[in-house]
């Protein structure tokens, strides 16, 4: 299981890694203020989390699984108002239409939260 271990934190490093390249404007189309300081302080979280988790420190998976809670889901209103959208890295998502609302539910975190719960379930038992 090691081995899932440390794949599960170099796709964290490479996710987190192409989110600090989006916040600090090196890839993808610029973002708003208020937008790359969310991405950015989610991104270094994901880095953090890589770094420690690539070193077995039982704070890297708690990290991680932040950083993936954090992208799970995106609400916009339509009628305006507040919503919350994180996409920091990769992000496939699976669109829900409603009257009210646009639910868009990250499927790459939805996958690798599971994998880092699992992960974080068998450090906790071991």
């Amino acid at each position: 299981m090691q081995a899932i271990d440390k794949w599960a934190a170099r796709v964290l490093l490479l996710n987190s890694g192409l989110a600090l390249a989006v916040s600090l404007g090196l890839l993808g189309y610029p973002l708003a203020d208020g937008e790359a300081t969310w991405v950015f302080g989610a991104a270094l979280l994901g880095f953090i989390a890589a770094v420690l988790s690539l070193r077995r420190h039982p704070a890297g998976l708690w990290g991680a699984a932040l950083y993936y809670a954090l992208q799970l889901v995106s609400y916009t209103p339509l009628a305006g108002g507040p919503g919350w959208s994180l996409k920091a890295g990769v992000n496939v998502g699976l669109v829900l239409q409603f009257s009210q609302a646009i639910v868009v539910i990250n499927m790459v975190a939805v996958a690798l939260f599971a994998l880092t719960l699992l992960l974080l379930l068998k450090r906790i038992r071991a």
